[in-house]
């Protein structure tokens, strides 16, 4: 099943990740499903990369990559990302109310909530920001 993800931070005009397609093969049932799946891809993809192999960019790669919002050499610096913390914090961080979940126009509030999700289903992660200031 092929679904759509965004990214989107408040207050900016451009999402930061637009309708980039995922491949998952069963529709997840809940949200922290969902989570963990997107979480595991997007850590087993970082630690693929190899980090001795530097590419030439061509213009092509330009503009494929600004579509996705960061353009690189697909260069890895560091060690593995640990797939277990990066679970954790990414459902700690929806709990904490730092980012929302909307699929396909309906909020999702609830890690445990049961998902409908369809064949070419949009799914957007809205980034939270926190006001400057202090409060005294």
């Amino acid at each position: 099943m092929k679904i759509y993800i965004s990214v989107k931070q408040i207050g900016k005009k451009k999402n930061y990740i637009s309708d980039i397609g995922y491949e998952i093969p069963d529709p997840p049932l809940t949200l922290a499903d969902l989570i963990r799946h997107i979480v595991t891809q997007q850590v087993e993809e970082y630690n693929a990369k190899n980090e001795n192999i530097i590419t030439l960019l061509t213009q092509e790669n330009i503009d494929a990559q600004a579509e996705t919002g960061k353009v690189g050499f697909n260069r890895r610096y560091g060690n593995d990302a640990n797939l277990k913390k990066a679970i954790d914090a990414a459902l700690l961080a929806f709990s904490d109310g730092l980012y929302r979940v909307f699929i396909d126009e309906n909020e999702i509030t609830c890690l445990d909530e049961q998902l409908s999700i369809q064949e070419g289903s949009k799914i957007m992660f809205i980034r939270l920001t926190f006001l400057a200031g202090r409060m005294y």
